[in-house]
């Protein structure tokens, strides 16, 4: 009888010995974070997750800001730093975000989004998705070319950061555009009331 009790035992412990083991499933998940700093990596963009904000400012007056959806992209790293990317946005999400409007006059938000939906500025209709392919990087200063309304510029990435952030990679940075390269002339027919040509976009990209 205490023979049993204790083989009874011996395996109630070794059980439980194995069953701590198992719980340990969150260092692989480092691990492939890591690995994805290190040597060649393809990583796939969480859209949902990634963010691209806007900025566009009436001199001395007030500025509007918001957001913008992405709807795909790519970017390869090797040991950590960006080789190349593409990033494709849906011009259709245009969403102001501040709170410079008037709801019950002209300059409502619903009337910025139509006039920025126009061929005023990006003709939508049209220009349903807008592209920036990553081509070079050096340090925290990228270059890229910006397709918008059919037209392609190269533009400079200021401030680019890549980083490990739990399980995905983030990577920031700033670019600013001089709208009317890209066939977005609207001026204010106002002396007074100057519109700057520059658009500024802050991104957060979530790779996986």
């Amino acid at each position: 009888m205490r023979k049993l009790f204790f083989l009874a035992s011996v395996v109630a412990i070794s059980l439980s010995s194995c069953g701590g083991e198992s719980t340990k499933p969150a260092a692989p998940a480092a691990d492939a974070t890591a690995s994805a700093l290190k040597g060649d990596a393809a990583l796939t963009l969480d859209a949902a997750a990634s963010k691209l904000l806007w900025k566009g400012e009436m001199l001395g007056l007030y500025s509007h800001n918001g957001s913008i959806a992405i709807n795909s992209g790519k970017v390869n790293l090797k040991d950590g730093k960006i080789v190349n990317g593409e990033v494709t946005v849906n011009m259709a999400s245009i969403t102001p975000l501040d709170a410079a409007y008037d709801a019950t006059g002209d300059h409502s938000k619903e009337g910025l989004i139509g006039h920025l939906s126009s061929p005023d500025f990006f003709d939508v209709a049209n220009n349903p998705t807008a592209t920036f392919a990553i081509t070079s990087v050096n340090g925290a200063t990228g270059k890229g070319n910006l397709t918008l309304r059919g037209v392609t510029q190269e533009e400079t990435i200021e401030n680019l950061t890549v980083a490990a952030e739990g399980t995905n990679v983030k990577i920031t940075g700033t670019v600013t555009f001089d709208r009317t390269k890209y066939g977005a002339k609207f001026a204010m027919p106002v002396k007074e009331k100057v519109l700057s040509n520059d658009i500024q976009m802050d991104f957060e990209l979530i790779a996986k």
